[in-house]
């Protein structure tokens, strides 16, 4: 169950996920909150990036803590679901914003946790995950006042869907693409991994 279930937190969900929430915005002519949104994911898939290129072309990480790199499972899916059910409770139950913020969390802790069952990471590097989701999708929903269209949010919804349907069980490769990077930056021929404390 859970090895299916952690799916949904992967970047060939995730990310087709967050560029239709920006491109929604955008289309709602709220291209700051567009470009908003855009920075506040790009900026923790930045932090993830680089915790994983630290360890696998480096080994910096943390032995104490059993820490490889931030989860970016986790990431993806505390900081993209929470902001998606938090616009469409903009439109249609505004005073219930926090309440699908916060309902949004639980999914990336959920995700955090099959993160866990699937022994692909270790507590410190899932907690970090979901730090940096909550950091990115409170500090957009913060920022964020605007009403939107009942109409165009079940747009939204129904892009969602989409998305879920077309990629949920797909993989993206940005763990290989991240460890060629990392092996490129630090002229490395093999990678570090959690084995090699």
């Amino acid at each position: 169950m859970w090895n299916r279930f952690t799916n949904l937190g992967d970047l060939a969900v995730m990310l087709p996920l967050a560029v239709t929430i920006a491109v929604w915005l955008a289309a709602q002519k709220h291209f700051s909150s567009s470009l908003r949104w855009l920075l506040a994911f790009g900026s923790a898939g930045l932090l993830v990036a680089i915790s994983k290129i630290a360890f696998i072309g480096w080994g910096i990480g943390s032995r104490d803590f059993d820490f490889t790199g931030i989860s970016g499972h986790t990431m993806l899916a505390t900081a993209t679901l929470p902001v998606l059910l938090f616009l469409l409770s903009r439109a249609w139950l505004p005073r219930y914003s926090t309440m699908a913020l916060a309902i949004g969390w639980l999914g990336g802790a959920a995700i955090g946790y099959s993160r866990l069952e699937v022994h692909a990471h270790s507590l410190s590097e899932v907690v970090l995950g979901f730090a940096c989701g909550l950091l990115a999708s409170s500090w957009f929903a913060s920022k964020t006042a605007e009403r939107y269209s009942p109409k165009a949010a079940w747009y939204l919804l129904g892009l969602a869907l989409i998305v879920f349907n077309l990629q949920f069980g797909n993989k993206a490769p940005g763990q290989d693409l991240i460890t060629r990077l990392a092996l490129i930056l630090s002229s490395h021929d093999i990678p570090y991994t959690r084995g090699s404390y």
